[in-house]
């Protein structure tokens, strides 16, 4: 009976973690593509690519933040030479909790079904 409640539950925990590290990984890239693209003539060359680059890059950079603050916060304390390490940490964070509910979830189809799993 609560396997039936829970197991979806989860399932849909474990989709908002595959969503965030995907704005993640795509914030990541294109706020490396802008800096290429600011660095060089790319920028001068091609304006309207290099405006929707970065306005992208701020749509992505505004979904990130809100995961990305505590890991900053954290980080605050320790000399990281110039390089952010909070996608790395919270990359690091959605795997650990993407296996501890499918181990939760194990363990609910074990109990729920025996001779499952």
């Amino acid at each position: 009976m609560a396997a039936e409640i829970v197991i979806p539950i989860l399932d849909v925990l474990v989709l908002v973690l595959r969503v965030i590290n995907w704005v993640v990984l795509f914030w990541v890239v294109l706020s490396w593509a802008a800096f290429i693209a600011s660095q060089t003539s790319f920028r001068w060359r091609y304006r309207s690519a290099y405006n929707i680059l970065n306005q992208l890059n701020d749509i992505f950079s505004r979904m990130a933040h809100p995961f990305l603050k505590p890991f900053r916060r954290f980080l605050r304390r320790f000399d990281t030479a110039g390089i952010d390490w909070s996608p790395m940490l919270l990359w690091l964070t959605i795997l650990l909790l993407q296996a501890l509910v499918a181990g939760i979830e194990r363990a609910i189809l074990r109990a729920s079904v025996p001779g499952m799993l």
